[in-house]
């Protein structure tokens, strides 16, 4: 680690890479995203995604400003790295809004969270001036899915966080499981088309990646996890440029308008 960390940044970076007594060793010495290991947009959030697993198996958390400070000191440096690296910026925008619904979602959904300086301020106020992304990840999803080959990392990583547990909009309506269901199974098709003649093996079924709703705290860190999509990388911190927010975003919509299709 860093010998110039802080001891903020030391205790997040526990929180991440740290297996807590409860949670089952893991042999690999660093999770890997098999499978999606040349997805730079997935490479990027790889400790935030780790996190994820990890939010959603807490019980109890006494340190929320903390992590939600260094959360954001992450995205926005994952921001500006992809933008180095030549992404385009509605691209970016759209990647980083569905990162901050994934992240939201998983600290609104435990109890030490829902009632934390983060239903205040989420991730999505903070960078897009929204409180609830539950319709606009899907309608990212929709627009890009018109375009597969321009968006190939983009479908991958929201794959990934579906696969994840994010569901949205879906939560919440009556019989939006199967919705959610047929949307995860038509992405992993379209994946599928350009991963699959790659390697020796598909990635499998499509419903057996994703966590029941149900049991994402009890199960500990789930199979599919572990053997498949991704094995989440805990060896190395994500190097911080500790960059402040230049200007505040402006409404996703707008920024979509912009993706050529």
């Amino acid at each position: 680690m860093d010998e110039t960390a802080t001891p903020e940044r030391t205790q997040f970076d526990q929180m991440l890479f740290e297996e807590p007594e409860a949670t089952p060793a893991v042999d690999d010495d660093t999770f890997r995203l098999q499978g999606f290991e040349d997805n730079r947009l997935v490479h990027a959030a790889t400790p935030l995604l780790g996190l994820v697993i990890r939010i959603r198996r807490l019980a109890a958390f006494d340190q929320v400003p903390t992590l939600y400070q260094q959360v954001v000191d992450d995205i926005t440096a994952i921001d500006r790295s992809l933008i180095e690296q030549g992404y385009e910026r509605p691209t970016v925008v759209a990647y980083r809004y569905v990162l901050c619904a994934l992240i939201d979602e998983a600290v609104l959904g435990t109890d030490w969270g829902a009632y934390s300086i983060w239903s205040q301020h989420s991730l999505l106020s903070r960078f897009h001036n929204e409180t609830w992304g539950g319709e606009k990840v899907f309608a990212i999803l929709s627009r890009m899915e018109q375009s597969p080959e321009r968006y190939r990392d983009m479908l991958e990583f929201i794959y990934l966080a579906l696969c994840l547990g994010f569901e949205g909009r879906y939560k919440v309506m009556d019989n939006g499981r199967d919705e959610y269901e047929r949307i995860i199974n038509g992405l992993y098709r379209q994946i599928e088309t350009w991963r699959a003649p790659d390697r020796e093996q598909s990635l499998g079924s499509a419903l057996d990646h994703v966590i029941p709703a149900r049991n994402r705290l009890r199960r500990g860190f789930p199979i599919w996890g572990l053997g498949g999509l991704f094995l989440v990388a805990m060896g190395t911190v994500y190097t911080l440029y500790s960059m402040a927010l230049d200007e505040r975003m402006k409404d996703l919509l707008s920024v979509l308008d912009q993706l050529p299709t």
